[in-house]
């Protein structure tokens, strides 16, 4: 319920930061550099804080057995590829390697799209963003009855002594407890969940 109260104003608030963005000549002279400089802290901040409360209200609805799926018959290819459309730019700056391969009879799958497609993104973005030098690479595959997607870097690694928490809500290897230097902490039990409510099986190794 408070996540909810904190979306109203946030969404106000990056309405008029975006508007402000993208056309500051409605306010007549134009802007200083340094002011729209200045904006756009404030937009990536304000798009940040907006990513976390949805993490939150994600948890919740899970946690209480109140999410919904919405399955359909999907072909996740262009799910995967669009996934690595929106990190690209990151391991581009980071000049980053990158493999991506999917074997060629693999089936559709019966998912709700946008959970899975947010599963993904997940994991490639934690890749992209933990790993400073190297590559990232995605490899699809048919497992027996299941589909086999693993994500793979060549980032710090997570110590043993981290492995058993690494998909509990707000823990960040490495980093403890609510320390959000790179994120809210709940990418992975999101994913966790929403891969389980499809029986499936997520694991790290």
């Amino acid at each position: 319920k408070v996540s909810h109260e904190l979306r109203t104003p946030l969404n106000m608030i990056i309405g008029l930061i975006d508007l402000t963005v993208q056309t500051p000549d409605l306010y007549g002279d134009a802007l200083p550099a340094a002011l729209l400089e200045d904006l756009h802290i404030v937009q990536r901040n304000c798009t940040h804080l907006a990513s976390m409360i949805d993490d939150v209200l994600d948890l919740s609805q899970t946690e209480a057995g109140r999410l919904v799926l919405h399955r359909e018959w999907v072909d996740l290819r262009p799910d995967i590829e669009t996934a690595l459309a929106v990190v690209r730019p990151l391991l581009e700056k980071k000049k980053l390697a990158f493999a991506l391969y999917m074997a060629a009879d693999l089936p559709k799958i019966y998912c709700d799209r946008t959970r899975i497609r947010q599963v993904i993104l997940n994991l490639l973005s934690n890749a992209a963003r933990y790993t400073e030098q190297g590559s990232v690479n995605v490899t699809v595959t048919l497992a027996e009855q299941s589909l086999l997607v693993q994500v793979t870097d060549t980032g710090a690694g997570i110590a043993s002594k981290d492995l058993e928490r690494i998909f509990a809500p707000f823990y960040q290897a490495g980093d403890g407890l609510w320390q959000e230097r790179k994120g809210s902490g709940l990418g992975l039990s999101i994913s966790k969940q929403f891969i389980e409510l499809h029986q499936g099986t997520i694991w790290v190794e």
